[in-house]
């Protein structure tokens, strides 16, 4: 894809025949796609490169289908001409020559080139496409990958590092792995193919039955579409994690190693994809499947376009039911003028039928000689309504001091650690001498800490309180719950008689 940014069309062109589109526009193309087709017949038959008059045996009884008349001279120009297009490839049977003079053309094999074999598969699938729909499924395709990737690792768990004989195990890792990745491709090109079968019912017209029909197939088939499809890539995805992890990413690598040390031992026998990054596959394919990747922005191109072509065929349907019963109207009414006797004169029928739109139904009773009373004023309100206006209620007070939150909170606290924390013989409170019960409790620790540490305790002076926390830590324990602090011993300030705060 990076090269094709770079180089444009030069990137398709680059190593193709051109002259395989010669093939379809000369005037002869039947004769030389039979001629074609009959030696990838014989290639799928084992027969590699036919002979000369064995390929015109095969093909003679085709020809003669388009012209009555064709010869052995028509044919030597036929596969002349295909073999100046490079279309096919020839070589002289040596074991049947006789002497240095016997070069005829019925010695000769020949074989097909690349160009030409792939076009002609091309050709070959292109008509039984238009036989036959032959397209998957996209959900197929999904739990293809699905059991793929599962598959792939499985086989990485069973790959192991530095082991002998581990070419076979390598082979089908790479394996799964690329056919993982074409899958994508098929599965991407597959919802962009749906994506433009929903969009072209939005240029065709369609009768009324069929459109009651379609509206079904699409509300029916996409909903399960969708959902499924949906359904199948949140099963994918932690199977591409589970693959993008350090371990099986390394094992993925040393299986390419393994793989191409065999290609170089024999590369006119086997091949692989040097081109693709191995590395980059997995990545690719979790920014595919994930949430927000390629394939649920695609899902959401194809419920938009759902819903374009539902709403257009709900609109079509609804303009198709007006038109036909306009027409049925006006078939109601040619009924009415045949049942009418021979002789009977229809300009009644037509007046009353005309006389609808022909009468005025104006309210007013003025016209060009009367002329319309002058309007009247509009009457002014004496005044406007208005939803009362509601005050808030007085307070009731208990005539009890007032207290600020902040003053019941510290007397709350001065009261906690008189009743928890004892006093020992030093006239000294120690937070690990404590009795909890409750877990409050804990949370008056905490307030306690606040107050004597924050702001260098002046909350805690104003209940004639010190805090010293101290280097030993504790934990306070009470049921299932615990808190873990520092020592904290609370001692009266010196001019403090440790009276009640007030």
């Amino acid at each position: 894809m990076d090269y094709f940014h770079q180089h444009g069309s030069t990137a398709l062109l680059a190593k193709r025949n051109v002259h395989t589109g010669s093939l379809l526009t000369s005037e002869r193309a039947a004769f030389y796609l039979n001629i074609l087709y009959r030696i990838l017949l014989f290639k799928r038959d084992y027969e590699l490169e036919p002979l000369y008059d064995d390929i015109y045996n095969g093909v003679h009884p085709a020809q003669i289908t388009l012209d009555q008349n064709y010869s052995q001279d028509q044919f030597r120009s036929d596969i002349r001409q295909l073999a100046l297009w490079d279309l096919v490839d020839f070589r002289i049977e040596k074991q049947r020559l006789r002497g240095y003079r016997d070069n005829r053309k019925r010695k000769f094999r020949y074989r097909l080139k690349s160009e030409a074999i792939h076009f002609l598969e091309w050709l070959e699938q292109r008509c039984l496409d238009d036989m036959q729909s032959r397209g998957n499924d996209t959900r197929d395709l999904l739990g293809e990958t699905r059991g793929c990737l599962g598959e792939l690792l499985r086989l990485l768990h069973s790959f192991k590092s530095g082991g002998e004989e581990q070419e076979d195990t390598a082979r089908r890792v790479l394996f799964q792995l690329f056919k993982a990745g074409d899958l994508c491709q098929e599965i991407s090109a597959s919802l962009a193919d749906f994506n433009g079968r929903l969009l072209f019912f939005l240029i065709q017209h369609y009768q009324i039955e069929e459109v009651r029909k379609l509206i079904l197939e699409i509300d029916s088939y996409v909903e399960t579409f969708l959902k499924q499809t949906y359904s199948l890539r949140v099963e994918i995805v932690p199977f591409l994690e589970r693959l993008l992890k350090g371990q099986n990413a390394n094992k993925i690598m040393e299986c390419h190693q393994i793989m191409e040390a065999e290609r170089l031992r024999t590369p006119n026998l086997l091949q692989s994809r040097r081109n693709i990054n191995i590395s980059s596959i997995p990545e690719n394919l979790l920014l595919f499947f994930k949430e927000q990747g390629g394939l649920e922005r695609l899902l959401q191109r194809i419920n938009n376009s759902s819903m374009h072509v539902w709403q257009k065929l709900r609109s079509h349907l609804r303009e198709l039911e007006r038109k036909n019963n306009r027409l049925q109207d006006i078939r109601y009414r040619i009924e009415e003028l045949a049942r009418l006797p021979e002789n009977d004169c229809t300009l009644e029928f037509i007046t009353e039928l005309l006389s609808q739109p022909q009468n005025s139904f104006d309210p007013n009773y003025w016209d060009n000689i009367e002329k319309a009373e002058p309007p009247e004023p509009r009457k002014r309100m004496a005044g406007k309504t208005s939803f009362p206006k509601q005050y808030l209620s007085r307070k009731k007070t208990t005539g009890k001091p007032v207290a600020s939150m902040d003053e019941t909170r510290l007397k709350m606290l001065l009261e906690w650690i008189q009743q928890k924390i004892p006093v020992d013989d030093d006239n000294r409170r120690i937070l690990s001498a404590a009795d909890f019960d409750c877990f409050e409790d804990f949370i008056r620790v905490i307030e306690l800490a606040r107050a004597g540490l924050l702001a260098d305790g002046k909350r805690l002076a104003r209940l004639e309180f010190a805090l010293n926390p101290e280097d030993q830590r504790i934990l306070l324990s009470m049921a299932e719950q615990s808190l873990c602090c520092p020592e904290m011993v609370v001692s009266p300030l010196p001019t403090s008689s440790e009276k009640p705060w007030k």
